[in-house]
Parts: structure tokens; C-alpha cells; sequence
């Protein structure tokens, strides 16, 4: 996939909210304006539940103790009840 640089001046309460979101997922502005973006023009976006961001949460916080503990997302979600 071909990517693209652009630079995007925020209002400074929208910029609290992508830092906002950015650190309660563990993910890069990057990856939270572009399913701001995907989301506006209807593309749909995986938006995980509670369960999963918790898990996923619990799984970077095991890796930073013991990266050896780091699994593929897909295997993280795939152990949450109601999921297989």
C-alpha cells in the first residue's frame, strides 16, 4: 500500500482527544486519524470491545515486563470468551 505524508492542524480540544484515544489503545496518532478518516467516508473499522481492550492492554503490559510473553494480537483475541 502506497502511503502519504500530510500535515493536519488541529484545534487543540480535537488534538486532546486523538492523544486521548492514542494512549488509552496503545496506538499511534497515525492509526487513530485514519479510522477517524475511514470511519467519515464509511469504510468499516474494527472497533474493539471492552473484553478486547482490556485484553490487549493486560498482553503490552505483560510484554513490557517479559517481552518474551508477546503474542499476535489474533491469538489475544481468539482467547477472550465467545470467541474461537
Amino acid at each position: 500500500m502506497a502511503v502519504r505524508k500530510v500535515a493536519v492542524t488541529l484545534p487543540e480540544e480535537l488534538y486532546a482527544l486523538v492523544e486521548r484515544a492514542r494512549t488509552l489503545e496503545h496506538r499511534s496518532r497515525s492509526e487513530i486519524i485514519q479510522e477517524a478518516l475511514r470511519t467519515h467516508f464509511g469504510e468499516p473499522t474494527y472497533r474493539p470491545n471492552d473484553d478486547e481492550r482490556s485484553a490487549l492492554v493486560a498482553a503490552l503490559d505483560a510484554a513490557q515486563e517479559d517481552p518474551a510473553s508477546l503474542r499476535e494480537w489474533s491469538e489475544v483475541r481468539a482467547s477472550l470468551p465467545g470467541r474461537r
